[in-house]
């Protein structure tokens, strides 16, 4: 078989064929899940925080004429119940 004049390369031990003629067979769990989908990955579980609140808007506080303006107000209204 091997004489030295031939490029050595990988022959079938059962019938002496060379084996880079064979085809590759595939291989026997490939055919079964072919054809089914990946399984889905595991939700990712947060702990029991939220998310940063929101603060609440900080009141402005009124300008001089404003108050003036609501006292003044306050008073009518007494004066007149």
């Amino acid at each position: 078989m091997l004489d030295g004049t031939l490029r050595h390369e990988l022959a079938c031990s059962a019938c002496g064929a060379p084996l880079h003629d064979l085809k590759r067979l595939p291989s026997a769990d490939a055919g079964r899940n072919a054809g089914a989908p990946a399984p889905r990955p595991e939700p990712v579980k947060r702990s029991g925080r939220g998310g940063k609140k929101k603060k609440k808007a900080k009141a402005r506080k009124r300008s001089l004429f404003q108050s003036a303006l609501r006292e003044a107000f306050d008073v009518l209204e007494d004066i007149f119940d």
